[in-house]
This record gives structure tokens, sequence and C-alpha cells, in this order.
């Protein structure tokens, strides 16, 4: 079961670690088989409970080795190479069994689109197999009847030490959803940093260099960018069919309004402090009427599509690629899902990506959900709950490497083959997605000319960008963007590294009982509120009516489960 969050998590990768676009992680080591020495796995007691060996080698082979029953979402795009499917012998049951010595046995496998409900079931029944990823509500209900181990000792003892850095910095939001009463009920599968997904601003730098406009930096300065790319023909072609500001009635995620509202210090859909201690719901919030009202003058003004309200990520990005459209807001996956494509129409375009402009002085920063593809729990009283633990290490071995510089890394093998044709991570039950600091070393190493740190995947895209201007639109992307001037990624990582730079959700609680109920409704709600404010088919005030709408209807309730919630996990 491979979410959203991890599908963004491996692209980043892609963009900067492989040649013409190949999805891959962190590079591939020298030998390609764990060098650590096998150590001695957990023994069984008379009681039939599991006690940790002497020795916690991440990567000791358990001994006798162990069979583990598991479950598996099949998804129906991805292909192998010949001898090799979802329920064979293949390639990660292989490595699992050799190196770990666990043997994977199938209770079932079912397509994703289907693994939900048939959790749901497995779960009801009571009989569950030894390895599972569940979702963040059926975890909560495994907690609560007392059917999962606590991971909690397990983790401390054999989590790879790559692995524990990641969560004391970049995980620590996915970490804590899996904790409960201070105690890690289960393995997330990482999604990544999630500032990985914030947004910045893309614009057609051809266009501003012809317009001789500077770059936006202010919400005004945007808005005169917005009015002169609709009204002063930044295409040359005579007619006027060039659009102003690309947005998508979505408050999150890559062509949303979410980076437009952020610089009005307004943050969609996720909890954020509200100065006295307690947390609030961002989406109602009294900056977001502000930012509303301006989207609704631009619309009014013609810098917005009148499509608005109708207009999905797929034609958003046919404007693009049709050379209509110069400004949207993306994470950094849209400079492969988008950016490049118009290079490939038309190479004399170019883009820059830039920080999100602000309504003041103050500078804008970027929100962002914590997402988590599911967790991985195992069933109480299995004998070598360690096994868990011990297959994410060397699923993060093998698709990210020992460290930040890919050592050990074999994702060539493991990721993606036959640059990217074959998706194998997909096979192993047990997923996970790091930060990724590919870029930083490319960029770096590029900087200085010395590539003699990079390994083996990272110097291949370091020979691509020195070996090209940009001007080959097969290898623009990749040359795009290690160049810091221009880089979506560096804007991105200039985000990072400031303290607080990003707005977190605070809430990594799941959904609350009164949220089960009412957030979809709710969510509804405020998406229909927001898309008639913007296209001036309601009043800016109806913003209020919208807010007391929504406390009344169940966010008072809502609010107050995650304040409790929130006051015995802070």
């Amino acid at each position: 079961m491979l979410g959203k969050k991890g599908w963004s998590a491996l692209l980043a990768v892609m963009l900067t670690a492989t040649v013409l676009g190949a999805c891959s992680d962190n590079g591939k080591d020298n030998g390609g088989t764990p060098a650590n020495t096998p150590a001695p796995s957990a023994t069984t007691t008379d009681s039939g409970e599991a006690s940790p060996a002497g020795d916690a080698d991440p990567f000791g082979k358990i001994d006798p080795p162990v069979t583990m029953t598991s479950v598996l979402a099949t998804a129906g795009w991805a292909t192998f190479p010949d001898g090799e499917t979802w329920d064979n012998d293949n390639r990660w049951t292989k490595l699992y069994r050799e190196t770990l010595g666990v043997n994977l046995k199938w209770n079932w496998m079912v397509d994703s689109t289907q693994y939900d409900n048939k959790m749901n079931v497995t779960i009801a029944s009571g009989d569950i197999p030894d390895l599972m990823l569940v979702s963040k509500k059926q975890l909560n209900q495994l907690v609560e009847a007392d059917m999962v181990e606590d991971l909690t000792d397990v983790f401390d003892r054999y989590a790879m030490p790559y692995l524990k850095e990641q969560v004391a910095e970049a995980l620590a939001p996915a970490q804590k959803m899996a904790t409960y009463d201070g105690r890690l009920m289960a393995i997330p599968q990482y999604g990544g940093d999630p500032r990985d997904s914030l947004l910045t601003l893309y614009v057609r730098s051809d266009w501003l260099q012809k317009l001789n406009l500077p770059e936006p930096k202010t919400i005004d300065e945007l808005v005169q960018v917005a009015d002169a790319f609709v009204k002063q023909d930044p295409d040359g072609n005579g007619k006027p069919d060039t659009l102003g500001l690309g947005i998508l009635s979505a408050t999150m995620g890559g062509g949303s309004i979410g980076g437009f509202l952020n610089g009005f210090h307004a943050y969609p859909d996720i909890w954020i402090e509200d100065g006295s201690g307690r947390l609030a719901y961002g989406s109602i919030a009294p900056q977001m009427k502000d930012a509303l009202a301006k989207l609704q003058q631009m619309y009014k003004d013609g810098l917005i599509d009148r499509e608005f309200g109708t207009k999905d990520y797929n034609r958003l990005k046919e404007d693009v690629v049709s050379g209509k459209l110069g400004i949207f807001y993306g994470t950094i996956s849209e400079s492969a899902l988008i950016a490049a494509d118009l290079i490939k129409n038309d190479p004399n375009a170019s883009w820059i990506a830039l920080p999100l402009p602000s309504i003041d002085g103050t500078p804008a920063k970027p929100s962002v959900g914590v997402s988590v593809g599911g967790f991985h729990v195992v069933k109480k009283g299995f004998s070598n709950p360690e096994a868990a633990v011990k297959m994410m290490n060397l699923f993060v071995r093998k698709v990210y490497g020992d460290d930040e510089l890919g050592t050990n890394g074999d994702n060539k093998q493991y990721a993606w083959v036959d640059n990217a044709k074959y998706a194998m991570h997909v096979l192993s039950p047990i997923q996970g997605y790091i930060k990724d600091y590919n870029y930083r070393l490319v960029r770096d190493a590029l900087a200085s000319g010395d590539p003699s740190a990079l390994n083996e995947s990272l110097k291949d895209t370091y020979d691509l960008v020195k070996g090209t201007d940009g001007s080959d639109p097969e290898k623009w992307q990749q040359w795009w963007i290690h160049q810091p001037a221009v880089s979506p990624f560096e804007v991105r990582d200039r985000y990072q590294l400031q303290p607080d730079g990003v707005v977190i959700d605070k809430y990594f609680g799941g959904s609350t009982k009164t949220a089960d109920e009412k957030m979809s409704t709710l969510g509804k709600m405020q998406n229909e509120t927001f898309v008639k404010i913007v296209m001036n088919a309601a009043p800016i005030d109806d913003f209020d009516s919208f807010v007391t709408n929504w406390k009344k209807l169940g966010g008072d309730q809502i609010t107050q489960e995650v304040n409790e919630w929130y006051a015995s996990n802070k």
C-alpha cells in the first residue's frame, strides 16, 4: 500500500539521483551484500515471550529462521522482470530469508484498492497475520484491543543508526503518530520528511524577462505579474490566450491554492497552535478570509481561469504544457510532472522557482500536513518482533543506504530496475521513505568540481549535469534542478534550514471519533464555500457563516477532542 506521500518521496529521489528521469535513491555499493556479521537473534522464554539477544545487530540473522505470516497490497500498474511476481520467491523474499532468516508466508494479497476493506474484515475476525500494514484508524482499534506488540524496546535496540537519526529529525512526526502513552506500537511506513511536500512558486522566467518584470516577492507583485501575463501577450502570438495565476480549488498539494493562502499566513487543513497552548484548525483562521478576498478580486479581474472551480491537476498541466500558463504553485515533484514537459514542447521556455510571496513584510511559511502510508504492526505474542525492525533496516539500506551518502545502498536492484521500468520496492511487505540528501550532494559536488564523495547513481547525475547546458530537452530537468539560482530544490532546502521555516501540522493523533463522523461533511462544506467565494458566486462574508457552521456542525467537538489528545501528548 504505497500512498501519495510515498510516491512523492520516491519521486523527489528520482529527480536528483538518476539519469534521464529514472527513479532511484541513494546509490549502489560495490558488493551489494550487507557486510554485517550475523548476530544471535531473540530467544524464547518458558513463558513463550521473546527476550532480546545479547548482540543487537540491526541486520543480524535470526537463527533458527522464523516463519512470519503477512499480507500484501498489489498494484495493477506494477510489472516485474521475468521470473518475479507478487507471490513467488522474488528478490525481496529471498533477501529477507537469506539475510535475516525471515521466511515470509502470505495469508492473502489483494489489489491495493481492496486492501483496506480486506484488512477491516481480517481485524474483525480476530485472526490477524504476524505482520501487516494498517491505517491509523485500524491501528487505534488494534491498540485498544491489545492485539499488537509494543515495539518500543525492539526499535530502540535494533533500529539501524541511520533510521534512528532520521526519526530524531525528519521522521519525528511519523513516529509520534505511532506512539501511544509513550510506547511505540507500530513502525510507520515513513513518508519521508513532510517538509519535502512544501509548495514553492513556479514562474516562467522567460516571460518575466520579455515583459521586464521583477521576480514577485510580495502578493502585490504576484498580482502585477499575473495581470501582465494575461494582458501583455507574453507568448508573442498576438492573441489574448494566456492565463494569469494557475490554481486548483484544492488547498494542499501541487497546483493548489495552498501556497497563495500561506502568503497571507493562513494554513488550511492543518492544526496549528493558537498562542494559548491549544490547537486550532487553520482553515477557519481570520487570515483565510483575507486571502479568499484577494483571490475573489483576482477572479473578478480575469487573473484566475474562469474554470477555476472545476479544473483538475491534469488540466492545469495541459495549460502549462501548451504554453498558456506561466505561474502556479508546486512541490518539487512538479519539476518533473509539469515543468519539464513544457520544455520538451518549447525548448526556449525557462522556469524559476521562488519562495512564497507574502502579503506583508513577514516572510511566508509553507504549511504541510503529516501523512503516513500506513503503520506496520506485529501480532501480539509473535516470537521475534525484532524481525519487523530488521526488515525496515534492510529496506532502508537497499533503497537509501546506511547514511546520507548512500553507503551500502543497492537501489538499482531493489528499488527500480532497468531505468525505472520495473518497480521492485513494492514487493516488500515493509516499506519506508526517508529524507533524501541527493540534491545537496550533487549541488555541492558541482560547485566544487569534485565528485569523489558521490556514489554511483549520484556520480551519473553529476556527469549528466556537467555535460549539458540545459539546451537538450531530455536532459533539461536534471540540469535545471541543480541550478541553485532557479531550482525548486534549493528553495525547499532554504526553507528546511530555517528554524521554524515551515508550519507543520501539530496533530498526529489520527481521526477522532467526531472527525470520523463529521470531517468529510465539513471538508465538503469548506471546499464549496471557498470555491463560491473565489468565483464571486458568494460574498466574502460567507466565510464568517462557514466558520459558524463549521463549529456548530462538529468542528467545536473535533477541536475539543484534538486538544484532549494534544494536552496528553505534548
